[in-house]
């Protein structure tokens, strides 16, 4: 009976968590590809290759940078909400956490080569990376994840439909617009005759 109770009591605790590293998964992720088309901008360019050319200890510093100046931000907004701002200061949250993940995620690209040289640090990656392996292994494993992927799997083939869907009735196999163009028309014809 206990871990029926126990079962149900952590339940929501394990979907706010599947759906935290689903989230930060997608966020890293998408964030590198974005980032990796900012080299084409020429200032990025010289600024990534300068990046990438630091020292093991420089690497370090400029890899951990955006974490410490992310932390005033995060008390800011610990601070709008114990002062009855809690939309403001749950925005401020996340708004950080998006921006930080993005560029640690590009900061880790860039100084990976240089991380890599510090024995120190491989250890605590691997060591960080082993437990984060062996709790999503274990959410995973769980129900309520199962249930969060298929959810997950359920709205993208609604969206990719939707999208389908879309495009055909708006646009020909030639991508010109027969909808909206009729649309276009009728409202030009409706000008013309008001007019005349």
């Amino acid at each position: 009976m206990s871990h029926k109770i126990r079962k149900y009591l952590l339940a929501p605790f394990i979907y706010t968590a599947a759906i935290l590293l689903l989230f930060e998964e997608w966020l890293w992720n998408a964030s590198k590809r974005l980032f990796a088309r900012l080299p084409l901008i020429p200032f990025i360019a010289r600024l990534e290759s300068w990046i990438g050319n630091f020292s093991p200890y420089a690497a370090l510093a400029i890899f951990v940078l955006p974490s410490l100046l992310l932390l005033p931000v995060k008390i800011l907004a610990l601070l709008s909400i114990a002062h009855g701002h809690p939309t403001l200061g749950l925005v401020i949250i996340i708004t950080a956490k998006v921006l930080g993940t993005a560029l640690v995620a590009r900061l880790y690209a860039l100084t990976q080569k240089a991380l890599l040289t510090l024995p120190w640090f491989v250890r605590c990656r691997d060591a960080v990376l082993r437990f984060k392996d062996k709790m999503i292994a274990q959410l995973r494993a769980t129900h309520a994840w199962q249930q969060v992927q298929a959810g997950m799997a359920t709205f993208t083939a609604m969206r990719r439909n939707w999208w389908t869907g879309f495009k055909a009735r708006w646009f020909n196999s030639k991508g010109q617009s027969n909808r909206l163009m009729r649309l276009i028309k009728k409202y030009a014809a409706r000008r013309r005759d008001r007019g005349g």
